[in-house]
């Protein structure tokens, strides 16, 4: 699994939010800050306040800000803003598209796959992200076997 560009770069946008606190962010600014072609800034942009993820206002005194906290703010939330529904297989879409789900030993187990993913990507925050120290506990944790209650499906 990998996630895009574009989803890599809301992920920038947003830490970027994150670090100017409340203020607002025009596109130019965002664009200098992080190094990134405008139209590039304004299409995760549009895709960020779309989501709710970013609240946008317009005219002079206007421009981007998270609308939540960093916290608040789930990697599962982010990445399906960009990418869509999380499902790793066919079989685990609501679709259930696969032309071969009938005779296929391991459909069944691929949508409780998906939810372990994606309740793992939804326990981890922007705010985690941002933290080195955050993200080594919740190493230390996932090591330690700490985080396998929280994953299970049963």
């Amino acid at each position: 699994m990998k996630i895009s560009k574009m989803t890599d770069y809301g992920i920038l946008v947003l830490n970027h939010l994150s670090d100017v606190g409340g203020a607002k962010q025009s596109t130019d600014d965002i664009s200098r800050a992080l190094s990134l072609s405008v139209p590039t800034v304004r299409k995760v942009l549009k895709i960020l306040v779309d989501s709710g993820l970013v609240s946008a206002r317009r005219g002079a005194h206007g421009g981007y800000r998270l609308n939540r906290s960093p916290g608040q703010i789930s990697l599962l939330h982010i990445v399906e803003a960009f990418e869509g529904t999380l499902y790793l297989t066919e079989c685990s879409s609501q679709d259930d598209a696969c032309e071969i789900t009938d005779s296929c030993s391991l459909s069944g187990h691929w949508g409780g796959i998906n939810q372990i993913i994606s309740r793992l990507l939804a326990s981890i925050s922007l705010a985690d992200i941002r933290d080195p120290e955050s993200l080594a506990r919740f190493t230390q944790s996932w090591q330690s076997g700490d985080l396998i209650p929280l994953l299970e499906l049963g």
